[in-house]
């Protein structure tokens, strides 16, 4: 699923969770989908997020992380995916 032009270096974690928020943003249902302000937050909070020693492709092998539903009571009136 990543580039192959990074040749491996990305946090594998990091990969696993931005598809696990994808994965969300594709259910069928509308209403189980997360909302989008949500979905920004979420990759944002993976954007800046310190990649550890060992979280290379190719390093170690990581299990994929649970992503948790980012939906929170204020986002009820935001734009779903």
């Amino acid at each position: 699923m990543a580039d192959p032009l990074l040749k491996g270096q990305f946090p594998v974690k990091g990969l696993f969770q931005a598809l696990a928020v994808a994965a969300m943003c594709l259910q069928e249902e509308p209403d189980t989908r997360p909302y989008m302000d949500d979905v920004v937050t979420a990759l944002a909070h993976l954007a800046v997020h310190k990649v550890g020693e060992k979280d290379i492709a190719g390093d170690s092998i990581k299990c994929a992380g649970h992503v948790e539903s980012f939906r929170a009571a204020s986002s009820a009136g935001s734009e779903r995916a």
